[in-house]
């Protein structure tokens, strides 16, 4: 009877096992004395391990993400040098060529100096109106926003007060005096007329007609027109005190740029007015729109700037860093592209631990869920498949833009990972839970992403939300092993 007890024994015990996948699983069952829970405090560390682990990959997908975006930057570079880079638009001045005196000491001697130099004059009262058309040129793969602008500058100057300089101006050469438009970029000019008092003046000249001490260290380049102020500037009244005149310039310049278009406050008083058909700007620099409106069809603004906001003197002598000052109180537009998917690639790899840590949180809880177990293996290439994830969409966005390339990616790997659980822990319970896991947390990413200046709290708080969700849930989970050694470990 005992040895035919044994031999049904294996029998009977088929027979009463249940065909629940969650109860019988196609795993291979824990070895006895081990208990489950302590397997899945071990498992649960080793996870956080291996996420950071994979961080190195990562790593190298952020390297990708920075090397084409650099890609990006030099084809746009590229497009600007041939179309024209990026402009800014300096001036107009006065360049007006004085003899300097000065007094000095050397070896007890009373000595007098004088040199030949060029004194810089601001205007009083600069206005600025102008029109940007804007287009769009490609290289390649990569797209660069180009503009065709069409402006005019009304810049009237009043005879300066030379003796507010150091030193003594002797004598002023306004027969040989210049007026100097400095640019960014003046190979992009197309056009350019230039009025004084309502009459042309001579042919504008490139360059700024520096002396060349001053060329060979000066940056900036633009052009410059001779003029003869000795008529006006020169005279003085008949009791011999100098008159009070002002003269007015006219320019009407037509240029072409990428990307910026800035503008210096010149004047004593300078007002700026730009309208575009571009609906995207970014105003950047020192000084921010007084008023400014934008719709779907394009945008205005206003820009209105006195002397007293910027510490920038109306009369100088010419130097090496003369319009250096100038440059620093620079303010305009950038043409924004809202589809900036590299900033966003990039700010979702920035997001990568977090993403393969939830994916590993998700996964777990479908194990814990349907009693089975899950190899450390299939744990990495299912993180491989997330940082595949961030391959895809870079790829696919630089084709067809973010949105529809996170579509892509995410429908892709999102359904491979939830695919590829079910297939482990079979039954519908852990089919449902992974893939509604893997569907709320590619929604969150790409919710995180698009939420620009909130992107950090929103990732902060779905973050905290998730892992109460998972503290909660996983409260009664016996992650020591205590109650299956005080129960007895079944077979």
């Amino acid at each position: 009877m005992a040895e035919e007890d044994k031999e049904t024994a294996p029998e009977q015990t088929g027979a009463a096992t249940s065909n629940n996948p969650f109860q019988n699983p196609p795993w291979p069952r824990r070895s006895p004395g081990k208990p489950r829970g302590k397997n899945l405090g071990v498992k649960f560390f080793l996870l956080g391990v291996l996420a950071l682990a994979l961080c190195i990959p990562l790593f190298m997908v952020w390297g990708l993400v920075k090397e084409r975006e650099a890609n990006y930057r030099q084809a746009t570079a590229e497009i600007g040098r041939q179309w024209g880079a990026n402009q800014t638009i300096n001036g107009p001045f006065l360049a007006i060529p004085v003899v300097h005196q000065w007094a000095e000491q050397k070896n007890g001697e009373n000595l007098v100096r004088r040199q030949n130099r060029e004194v810089l004059i601001a205007p009083d009262r600069l206005e600025i109106e102008g029109s940007v058309d804007t287009s769009t040129r490609s290289r390649g793969i990569h797209e660069a926003i180009v503009y065709h602008s069409d402006a005019t500058l009304v810049a009237a100057f009043s005879r300066p007060d030379l003796s507010s300089l150091s030193g003594q101006i002797v004598s002023a050469d306004w027969q040989r005096a210049r007026l100097v438009l400095s640019m960014s970029d003046p190979k992009g000019i197309t056009e350019i007329r230039v009025k004084r008092d309502g009459t042309k003046t001579a042919e504008v000249e490139p360059g700024l007609g520096l002396t060349s001490q001053i060329a060979e260290h000066h940056p900036d380049s633009g052009l410059h027109i001779p003029l003869n102020l000795g008529s006006s500037f020169g005279s003085t009244s008949g009791n011999g005190s100098q008159e009070i005149i002002q003269t007015v310039f006219e320019i009407d310049l037509m240029f072409q740029g990428s990307q910026v278009l800035s503008f210096v406050p010149a004047g004593a008083d300078t007002s700026v007015s730009l309208a575009s058909t571009w609906p995207h700007p970014s105003f950047s620099g020192t000084f921010l729109p007084n008023e400014r409106s934008i719709s779907e069809t394009g945008f205005t603004a206003q820009w209105t700037i006195s002397k007293l906001a910027r510490s920038i003197p109306q009369i100088a002598y010419l130097s090496t860093n003369s319009f250096n000052p100038y440059q620093a109180s620079s303010f305009g537009v950038r043409f924004y592209q809202p589809v900036d998917f590299y900033r966003l690639v990039d700010r979702a790899v920035k997001y990568g631990v977090l993403f393969i840590g939830m994916a590993f949180l998700i996964i777990f809880a479908v194990e814990i869920l349907s009693n089975g177990r899950m190899h450390a293996v299939h744990y990495t290439m299912s993180g491989m498949m997330v940082i595949m994830f961030y391959v895809l969409l870079l790829a696919l966005a630089e084709m067809i833009g973010f949105s529809l390339a996170y579509g892509v990616a995410a429908g892709a790997t999102g359904a491979v990972l939830a695919g590829f659980v079910a297939t482990i822990f079979k039954g519908r319970q852990a089919s449902l839970v992974a893939l509604i896991g893997f569907s709320v947390l590619y929604g969150l990413l790409y919710l995180v992403l698009r939420l620009e200046d909130a992107a950090l709290l929103a990732g902060a708080v779905t973050g905290f939300v998730i892992l109460t969700g998972m503290m909660f849930a996983t409260r009664n989970v016996d992650w020591s092993g205590r109650n299956a050694e005080a129960q007895g470990d079944p077979a």
